[in-house]
Order: structure tokens, then C-alpha cells, then sequence
């Protein structure tokens, strides 16, 4: 099923995630990729954000990666709009638009590397909406799949079940009405983000951009790691990892069977028995498999965000090692052995 009229109308009132042309750009995804993949300058990559909004991801990741070509693909005309005049206000020429919901839109193209940010828990199915991007990865193509948490959103979606009870339906401008009445605001830091998505203190407009795609969407199916396997099960994808957890003490690279050795300034690691102090537990820990490994990070973080990695077998060859500790049950369930 494709993205309810609702939702697009919701993005159409607040284009996520700025109203603004010349908005900062958000690098969240474009400073994660030297984590993820050998390939410096993705030079030659098709790259695809399906739901990419006013752009702000997309056109991050294009300015960082001049040597690649970006389609941005949303259902919403005005975010588009925005999107255009921002990527003319970066100078950003590598990148196209089309505008199409998924799964319907025939996209007759493959792609190195696809990427959903916050998008496949507002379909109504997202099984339809992953097999439709599955689908659009080349032979040796990456899926980048950001999701929210259900541990870590449980108290947001009590709060916007609230909202959505006190505000008449298909009434988006009186629902943020509701929201400030209720004395909400979505906070960026319980997202591991200090200030804004962009480094930057959000605007009135953006907050209230912000505040709307928390609790006025009608559609969202917050998941667990737990549901990846069961998620991914019988699509053309040979593989499914683990990535990053966003949490309110910050953003954690996963790093299952400890592969990263080297220290970086800009990042930190998760790995699930370091969350713990008495050795017994840490012990008991480390003989856990991958996905209950990853279910104690939920439950010690309680992160509201997270990130899985899937593609075709060649895939994982263009990914670092930390990707190949982090592979989860797939296809018949069984614990995969890290490569």
C-alpha cells in the first residue's frame, strides 16, 4: 500500500524536515559513510533517497560526494519544490528530483545504494514498501534503512495517540494547536542530537515542522531489531545488519563482535557487554547471539532510533568489517557466522 493521502497532506502543510530553501544541510547520513563502506568517494554510484523531503540528506550527501549521481524521490510536490531551490541554493547539480510514492512508482533503474531515513514506519505496509526498495538495488547494491525504536518511542507514541484523540481529523494546522495546549515539543536530544538534525538551534518554523511529523502523523509503526529478520524475510536481499542506535545519551556505532580497532574522534561504539559492569553479567553477555545482543542494547539505551544495513552477497564486500560482526538471522533464521 502506498503512503496515505493524510501523511503527504501532513508533509505538504510542514515539509520535513525545513520550510526553508536555504536551511543547513543535515550530514547525518553523509558523515556516517567512512564508518560504512571501503569506497571513499563513491565514485560512479547511483544513489537513491527514497523519501528524501526538502532534501536536507540528499543534498548533504551530494555536495560530500561530487563524484556520485543522487535521485531524490518523495510524494510530496511541495517538498520537492523546496528541495529544487535548495539544491540551486547549494550549487548542488548532481542530483535529481522525481516525484512518485512507493511501491507504485515504476522506477525502472538500480542503484549502489539505497537510503530511507524516517520513512518506511509511515506506510501502511511497510513489507510492500522494503520489497520496492530492495528491488531497485543493483547486483552489489546497499539498502540504508533508518527506523524508529519502538523501547525508545514508547512514551512519544503515547503522547501523539493523545493528540490524535483531541484533534479532528485532517486538521493539521489545529493539531499542532493541540500540541501546544498539551505543552509538547519534540525534543532532538532524545535522538543523541544536542541542538538541531544540522548542528544548528531549530527555527520557530522548523520546531513546529518537527513537532508535527512527531504527533500528528497517522501512520507510524515504530519497530525493534527483533522485527528485522521477520521484516526482510523473502525479499532479494542476501543479508541484513546491524548499524547505529540513537539514543538521548547520543548516536552509537553497533560494533557486535568488536572489528573497529581504530579510535576516532567523531565516533563512538556500542558493544553490548561494555554497557554493563559486573563481569558475570558481561560474561553472560558476550554469549548471547547477535540479535540478543542488540535486544540488550535496546533495553540498557533505550534508543529511539536505529539503522540496519541489507543488500545482495557482493554487498557486504564493499562494506568495512564492523558491518560483517553485526550480520543478523536472516532468511531461515539460523545465527549467521561473521565473515
Amino acid at each position: 500500500m502506498t503512503m496515505t493521502s493524510d501523511v503527504t497532506q501532513l508533509y505538504e502543510s510542514f515539509p520535513f524536515p525545513s520550510p526553508a530553501e536555504d536551511a543547513p544541510l543535515m550530514n547525518m547520513i553523509a558523515d556516517q559513510l567512512p564508518f560504512v563502506v571501503r569506497e571513499a568517494e563513491l565514485e560512479g554510484w547511483e544513489v537513491l533517497d527514497a523519501g528524501c523531503g526538502t532534501g536536507s540528506i540528499l543534498l548533504a550527501l551530494a555536495r560530500r560526494y561530487p563524484r556520485a549521481r543522487f535521485t531524490g524521490l518523495d510524494a510530496c510536490s511541495r517538498s520537492l519544490e523546496i528541495a529544487r531551490r535548495s539544491a540551486e541554493w547549494y550549487g548542488v547539480t548532481n542530483v535529481e528530483f522525481v516525484h512518485g510514492s512507493m511501491p507504485e512508482l515504476g522506477l525502472e533503474r538500480r542503484f549502489d545504494l539505497v537510503i530511507c531515513c524516517g520513512v518506511l514506519h509511515h506506510l501502511p505496509s511497510p513489507r510492500a514498501g522494503l520489497r520496492w526498495l530492495a528491488e531497485r538495488l543493483a547486483h552489489d547494491g546497499l539498502l540504508y534503512l533508518w527506523l524508529y525504536d519502538a523501547v525508545g518511542e514508547h512514551g512519544r507514541m503515547m503522547d501523539r495517540e493523545l493528540v490524535q484523540l483531541l484533534t479532528p481529523p485532517n486538521s493539521p494546522e489545529t493539531g499542532l494547536a493541540t500540541i501546544r495546549g498539551l505543552g509538547l515539543e519534540l525534543s532532538l536530544a532524545d535522538y543523541g542530537f544536542p541542538v538541531g538534525w544540522s548542528g544548528t538551534a531549530l527555527t520557530a518554523a522548523e520546531q513546529d515542522v518537527a513537532d508535527a511529523d512527531a504527533y500528528l502523523n497517522p501512520v507510524v509503526l515504530p519497530m525493534r531489531f527483533a522485527d528485522m529478520p521477520e521484516l526482510f524475510a523473502g525479499l532479494p536481499v542476501d543479508w541484513l545488519a546491524a548499524d547505529r542506535v540513537f539514543h538521548p545519551g547520543g548516536i552509537g556505532l553497533v560494533d557486535l563482535a568488536g572489528r573497529e580497532t581504530e579510535t576516532h574522534d567523531s565516533a563512538v561504539f556500542v558493544r553490548p557487554e561494555e554497557l554493563f559492569d559486573q563481569p558475570a553479567l558481561r560474561d553472560r553477555v558476550r554469549e548471547l547471539g547477535n540479535l540478543d545482543r542488540l535486544r540488550a542494547i535496546e533495553l540498557r539505551l533505550r534508543p529511539t532510533g536505529f539503522e540496519v544495513l541489507a543488500g545482495r552477497e557482493a554487498g557486504l564486500d564493499r562494506c568495512l568489517p564492523r558491518i560483517a560482526g553485526n550480520l543478523l538471522p536472516f532468511g531461515d533464521g539460523t545465527e549467521p557466522r561473521t565473515r
